[in-house]
């Protein structure tokens, strides 16, 4: 594969990044001076095809780490959350960071030349800053909404292409051959506004069960969509969290949850709905003549799996099928989603 990275884009997306969540951190410690120090939670989201024994296909990964504080939201969002649209605030309010890639590749990774009915090359390497708020009205109701500003880039800068190299030779994987053909170097904007209400029910067992309607917005240049759907949970102690999060575009959950000696439990599944106006990594650059396919304008998922907590760790799995994302796919794609959350306090 030919080395056409640009190390200085990376570098100024990443210096970005870290230099947003420096300043935060700096406001919040000048904020809370005089407080106790509140606990952070620290959660890594890996996404892959190879989970749920698929072959390295259409989105074949997706790694995310999220650094949240339930009750301390970056500062400069929280400065602007009253001229946030569609926000509903409460003093119940958190938030963080996320940094993560995303690979995709054709179905034939064997191809070296450009494949023109698959889907494109792409990488995506981005830094997010989220803002969320909590409210309960009673008992067995609550809700929460939350924005999620993302910036990153698309392209060799993403660096998807050598990691996915590398990753494959380390494992004696069968090497992608076309990342020459991949899209070009293009900065990425995304704002995504989600709102999720959860009903309980209590059974006599010490069980209970909650069903989630949500509905979701994007925009920018990466995605811009709009979604809704419902998620349904089944076991003990469902308060203690919104369910596990998931990689944009995916169902909410919450980095966060509330530490327990207790071993709690879940089942959970769900569908969700989404009209797609654009997706780059489908339509192709913005700006520039690349590799694109004729995009499906309604993609479903249905997600299906497992979570367990114990103390200050949380551990889920799940299994996703997403229905095809442009004509010419043949069939639908699946990949497993594991999420590992720890609470330091």
């Amino acid at each position: 594969m030919k080395n056409r990275i640009s190390p200085k884009i990376a570098a100024l997306v990443i210096c970005l990044i870290t230099a947003s969540q420096s300043q935060a951190d700096t406001n919040n410690n000048d904020t809370n001076t005089n407080k106790t120090k509140e606990p952070v939670y620290w959660s890594v989201q890996l996404e892959n095809d190879l989970l749920s024994g698929g072959d390295d296909r259409f989105y074949t990964s997706g790694l995310q780490v999220n650094r949240t504080k339930r009750h301390s939201p970056p500062q400069w969002l929280d400065n602007i959350s009253h001229k946030l649209p569609f926000f509903i605030d409460s003093e119940n309010k958190g938030g963080g960071y996320s940094f993560g890639q995303k690979i995709f590749t054709p179905e034939d990774i064997s191809v070296s030349e450009v494949i023109e009915d698959d889907r494109p090359y792409a990488g995506w390497l981005y830094g997010s800053a989220s803002l969320g708020a909590v409210y309960e009205d009673k008992a067995n109701y609550r809700a929460m909404n939350a924005y999620e500003f993302t910036v990153g880039i698309v392209g060799p800068s993403s660096q998807a292409g050598n990691l996915q190299e590398e990753i494959h030779r380390i494992t004696g994987s069968e090497t992608a051959e076309g990342w020459d053909n991949q899209l070009h170097d293009e900065l990425g904007l995304m704002a995504t506004y989600v709102r999720k209400s959860e009903h309980f029910r209590s059974l006599n067992n010490g069980l209970e069960y909650s069903w989630s309607p949500h509905q979701v917005l994007a925009l920018g240049n990466v995605y811009t969509y709009a979604g809704g759907g419902v998620m349904f949970r089944f076991g003990d102690n469902l308060k203690t969290d919104f369910g596990p999060p998931n990689i944009k575009p995916g169902f909410p959950g919450s980095a966060f949850f509330s530490p327990t000696k207790n071993h709690n439990w879940y089942f959970f599944g769900g569908v969700e709905g989404r009209a797609v106006a654009q997706n780059i990594f489908l339509d192709g650059n913005t700006f520039k003549d690349s590799h694109s396919v004729d995009k499906e304008n309604l993609v479903l998922d249905a997600q299906l799996g497992f979570s367990y907590q114990h103390d200050n760790m949380r551990f889920s799995y799940s299994h996703v099928l997403r229905s095809k994302e442009f004509e010419s796919q043949d069939k639908y794609a699946n990949f497993g989603s594991l999420n590992v959350s720890y609470y330091f306090d």
